[in-house]
């Protein structure tokens, strides 16, 4: 495709200023539909297909006049995620996900390890179960080289303490920057799936 910057050449007659009119229609339309729809149909034409952008080396700026910015850049462990700035602060938008199964016993085992400086949530569920004993969720966060990690608890019915699924490893049940589970109220030896999602701090 051939772009021409000056559009017209006025050496030349209209006739044969055409090819550089019909040039840069083709290329602003091709161009445009790399991310948008143009010339597509009434309801589409100027809507946004999907949004395509590189990592920025840098947390963006805003322009001036704007508000805010959305821009993609690196997480603590290079993953690139969206953000978005603001004269309040910055903040990643995405969060990075990790998913997997593990046999959940009676002990605390490793599950999942995660980077450090991050914090996050957790969700653990059964497939094909309904019921009792079937999911559990919480939250995490981590330093340097520690992750602690709590389950979100359930009031037993008239009683004052909360029940667990399934526990997670925090103070001295922690190890590395590992998400550590053991079951609780659930029976033990049973594949548990987990998402996990977690932010730079």
């Amino acid at each position: 495709m051939t772009w021409n910057s000056t559009l017209i050449d006025g050496t030349k007659s209209v006739k044969d200023n055409k090819s550089r009119l019909n040039d840069n229609n083709n290329y602003i339309e091709t161009t445009l539909n790399n991310d948008h729809y143009w010339n597509i149909g009434a309801n589409e034409d100027g809507r946004h297909q999907f949004i395509n952008m590189p990592n920025n080396a840098a947390d963006a700026t805003i322009a001036t006049g704007m508000d805010g910015v959305l821009y993609i850049n690196a997480t603590v462990e290079d993953r690139k995620e969206l953000w978005y700035r603001n004269s309040d602060g910055i903040y990643q938008l995405a969060p990075s996900f990790l998913t997997g199964t593990h046999v959940v016993t009676g002990s605390f085992t490793n599950m999942v390890a995660v980077p450090a400086n991050v914090y996050g949530e957790i969700f653990m569920f059964r497939s094909g179960t309904s019921g009792n004993q079937t999911m559990q969720a919480g939250a995490f966060k981590t330093t340097g080289a520690t992750c602690d990690a709590w389950a979100y608890g359930q009031r037993n019915q008239g009683g004052s303490t909360a029940t667990y699924n399934v526990r997670f490893g925090n103070g001295t049940d922690a190890s590395g920057l590992n998400i550590r589970v053991r079951a609780d109220e659930a029976n033990t030896g049973n594949t548990w799936n987990y998402r996990v999602t977690y932010r730079d701090v």
